[in-house]
């Protein structure tokens, strides 16, 4: 199973920041994080989640998608990055700091920032990753929900 969805409305912590639940399910994992609002709602999240999955399954070897956008050139941008390889999806999470950037970040294209994929043992420990069967990300994309 693959599914990405915002589970909560959006709300307003006491400082002021914008934000909503949402999740990511592969295969018999799931990680849940903050999706943040200061800059994009949940219809642009949205929008590009479809957009990042419907470029795999037109065959690209890689995407992303955003889960935390922020229209601030010093702040960092968070999104899952997936590659596909020999019949599974691999999943990480890619933070990106601007400093590290050679242009600055495009929101609507984030996917030259995906790079290669690299093992998650060869980072050492502390790189999780997931991977799930890429039967499961077509079946996302004309939303079917397959069984586990």
């Amino acid at each position: 199973m693959f599914q990405i969805r915002v589970f909560t409305a959006a709300v307003q912590d006491h400082r002021g920041w914008r934000h909503a639940g949402a999740g990511l399910e592969m295969g018999d994992s799931s990680r849940c994080f903050l999706l943040d609002l200061s800059a994009w709602d949940i219809d642009d999240y949205e929008a590009q989640w479809r957009h990042g999955l419907e470029r795999m399954v037109q065959g690209a070897a890689s995407t992303a998608l955003m889960s935390a956008y922020r229209d601030d050139p010093g702040a960092p941008q968070v999104m899952w990055a997936l590659w596909r390889s020999e019949g599974h999806v691999y999943v990480q999470e890619h933070c990106l700091l601007p400093g590290e950037l050679d242009d600055p970040f495009d929101p609507s294209d984030p996917y030259p920032h995906v790079g290669e994929r690299i093992p998650a043992g060869e980072l050492g420990p502390c790189m999780p990753e997931w991977r799930f069967d890429v039967g499961d990300l077509f079946a996302a994309s004309i939303r079917i929900h397959r069984p586990r």
